[in-house]
């Protein structure tokens, strides 16, 4: 009986140890962690394991072509995860090949070897249904529609393989090799050197592979290729790895060609058939990286790597993102402790506060009553749930006041989507009360524009253009610059947005002075020393700077720079207003970092780094003005707009291990870093309590609870956009309603 058993042990033992997918699958796991990585990245994107915060997995499960979720956009995206499967297969095939003679006695050998090398695939594509199959239920979809949806998607895929392998199939039928070795590897010699082929055969395989795969479900026994020559067995080997290479060719032009006709939204593929797209050649060109470096791959790769980001560093090899609008050709701008002084100067910060309160006395002639309550408006980053949800707020205020909210705002501040949301909304309401624009600020067009996607278009271009071939220039009068996925950003924003924000800056100038619209501040982060970059047409000098006690050594701290004195001899007031919103909302990795043309130079960030809410802006603005605010209002009213986490920190015990400890000197400042914002928000708040003598009332609208939670990104899936919306109708948003409905009531 034992025995028996063990004799069946040993027989199955033998048959998966001599049994070519597991033998390839156990290599994979074994030697190929290069591409392995590609793989487990894919995992952890699609299963949520990965940046699940930020809404990747939705960019693959529920992908938008042309702002829609159908057939066709899951078969775009079939198509380009097809490409990542044969990438995968190929980039094998040129690895391993030569470990397994018996391949070079095969008829189609790339199509049996990719049969056997499908585990690894299998079981992605596997995973990959059932998420998308998991993700459309919860999405409301009815079974028919997931049925043709997933069907598209497999279709796509199988598409691009079977496609691919008619390429392979037709020019290696068979490979009839003639035992006196006649027959020879017939290649051209710059293909040769992009994939160097195969210099031994068989050389360090020490295992016997017995059985293979030469169907879908036909297993047969290993031919013996001994009777074979070596040398005719390497040369059908390198036949092989010749037409690998082409496939590596046409891979590269098929990206070329996109980047060139990515203007027409009809070749803007989904954002994750990108990814896939950006995965398929990094793979390929990790291929021809290890065909001929082998086991020196990855530290060759570091070495250059380290040498690239060193010359980087150059201004000569540097590749820079340009502020649409600005001249990069004239002198630098003096970023400098000299320069700050100068522009914070005495008579300019006079000049400039002269200024802002006949803006303020501007605003006041436009209001109905003697002392009206002063309106700041608070919105928060976000990406675009930020952007959908402060239209969907003041919305709502103006409705229940009568449309009578908005026109009384006299300055916003804060961040990322949020700023993009609230900047529209101003075109709106001015192009509508000059008699423009038939749409008005209840106009729920609003609410589908603001929540229409922008990530798809600047994903592809940053596959097809950003990553490897920046071929395009764009004009901007009166110059030019390379193309980006910042300028691909920018357009997108202003299609969603009905072309109203297509102003050059300066143009708001005269506007935001005579009160026809609300002033707004955009302060984007300076990356090397953490300073705000303020961004308005009118002067800000007094909100640049505090004055510490007397004795530290220096007369100001100078937190930020003021954007139009600074830049005032590169074009600042040229700067296309649609790129100035992208600053304040540089979103990592998916929009560029802008560099400044400054001396020293000067990259941006998101302005949420440094205050997510402009919460620190108000409260400078109204202590530069408090004793105007006092003698002509009733009181101040900050309107706070929250997208981002809720201000209650959570107090949790967390399992640290001992890789944990490692990174948690960084990664716990990191976590704690929206924490910080909040405590300093909460001194803030109880030192103006303290100094300020009108009323101010502080009304917070919040998206983000314990119970909620919507993807910080530049696209929404249906389910979130319905979730942000129905938001407002909660018991604390109501209650906040009620807050601001009675503050504003004080001021009648």
């Amino acid at each position: 009986m034992i025995s028996s058993l063990l004799n069946w042990i040993k027989d199955r033992w033998f048959f998966a140890n001599s049994f070519f997918p597991i033998q390839l699958f156990l290599l994979h796991l074994r030697r190929s962690h290069l591409l392995i990585i590609f793989w487990l990245i894919l995992f952890a994107f699609i299963g949520g394991f990965m940046a699940e915060s930020y809404g990747l997995s939705y960019l693959f499960l529920t992908p938008e072509y042309l702002d829609k979720v159908n057939f066709v956009s899951y078969f775009i995206v079939g198509v380009s995860g097809g490409l990542f499967v044969m990438a995968f297969h190929i980039s094998s095939y040129i690895y391993y090949s030569y470990r397994y003679p018996f391949l070079a006695t095969l008829s189609r050998p790339l199509w049996k070897f990719s049969i056997n090398n499908s585990v690894i695939p299998v079981l992605f594509i596997g995973f990959y249904l059932y998420q998308v199959i998991d993700l459309l239920l919860r999405e409301g979809f009815d079974w028919m529609s997931i049925a043709i949806n997933t069907l598209g998607l497999a279709a796509g895929g199988l598409f691009t393989i079977l496609f691919s392998f008619s390429y392979f199939i037709s020019t290696l039928k068979t490979l009839d090799i003639p035992e006196d070795g006649s027959k020879k590897a017939k290649a051209l010699k710059p293909l040769q050197n992009i994939m160097m082929p195969a210099t031994k055969i068989g050389s360090r395989s020490k295992t016997h592979i017995n059985y293979y795969m030469s169907g879908m479900f036909k297993i047969k026994l290993t031919r013996h290729a001994g009777h074979y020559g070596k040398k005719v067995l390497l040369e059908t080997i390198q036949q092989h790895h010749f037409s690998a290479s082409i496939y590596f060719v046409i891979l590269i032009l098929l990206v070329i060609g996109l980047s060139l006709v990515g203007d027409n939204e009809v070749f803007i593929i989904p954002a994750g058939a990108s990814v896939f797209l950006i995965f398929s050649l990094y793979l390929m060109v990790t291929g021809a990286f290890y065909t001929r470096l082998k086991t020196w791959t990855v530290t060759i790769g570091v070495v250059v790597l380290f040498a690239l980001n060193y010359f980087s560093g150059f201004e000569r090899f540097a590749s820079l993102n340009y502020a649409y609008g600005m001249n990069y050709e004239t002198e630098r701008a003096d970023y400098s402790y000299a320069n700050f002084e100068a522009l914070t100067n005495d008579s300019l910060v006079k000049y400039d506060k002269k200024q802002s309160l006949q803006i303020l006395q501007n605003w006041k002639a436009k209001q109905d009553e003697s002392k009206p309550k002063l309106i700041l408006l608070n919105v928060s980053g976000g990406g675009l749930r930020s952007a959908l949800w402060v239209t969907k707020v003041i919305q709502e205020i103006d409705k229940a006041t009568g449309n009578q909210f908005y026109p009384n705002i006299h300055l916003i501040t804060g961040s990322s989507g949020g700023m993009l949301g609230a900047a529209f909304l101003r075109e709106v309401e001015y192009r509508n009360r000059k008699g423009n624009l038939d749409v008005n600020l209840q106009n729920d067009t609003l609410l589908t524009l603001m929540g229409k996607d922008l990530l798809n278009p600047v994903t592809f271009t940053l596959a097809v253009n950003d990553l490897f071939f920046r071929l395009k220039k764009v004009e901007y009068e009166p110059y030019s610059y390379p193309k980006d996925r910042g300028y691909t950003f920018d357009r997108r924003l202003n299609e969603n947005t009905m072309g109203l924000l297509d102003r050059k800056f300066y143009e708001y100038k005269e506007l935001e002075f005579n009160s026809q619209m609300p002033q707004m501040v955009l302060a984007p982060t300076i990356v090397g020393d953490g300073r705000k970059l303020l961004m308005s047409p009118q002067g800000v000098s007094y909100l640049t700077f505090t004055r510490p006690y007397a004795g530290i050594g220096r007369e100001k701290e100078h937190s930020g720079i003021e954007f139009s004195r600074l830049f005032a001899d590169q074009d600042a007031d040229n700067l296309s207003f649609l790129t100035a919103l992208r600053m304040s909302a540089s979103f990592p990795y998916i929009t560029p970092l802008i560099n400044m043309p400054s001396k020293p130079g000067i990259e941006l960030i998101d302005a949420g780094v440094r205050d997510n809410e402009g919460f620190e802006h108000s409260l400078r603005y109204v202590f530069s003005h408090k004793k105007w605010i006092e003698e002509n209002t009733s009181g101040v009213i900050i309107v706070q707009i929250k997208a981002n986490r809720a201000n209650e920190i959570p107090i949790e015990e967390e399992r640290v291990t001992k890789l944990d400890k490692l990174t948690l000197p960084i990664g716990g400042v990191m976590k704690s870093f929206h924490n910080l914002q909040i405590y300093n928000k909460s001194l803030l708040m109880e030192l103006s309590r303290e100094e300020l003598k009108m009323p101010m009332d502080i009304v917070r609208f919040s998206l983000i609870n314990e119970d909620k939670d919507v993807s910080l990104s530049w696209h929404l899936t249906n389910v979130e956009k319905q979730s942000i919306l129905s938001t407002f109708q909660n018991k604390t948003n109501q209650e906040a309603l009620k807050v601001l409905l009675d503050a504003l009531k004080e001021s009648r």
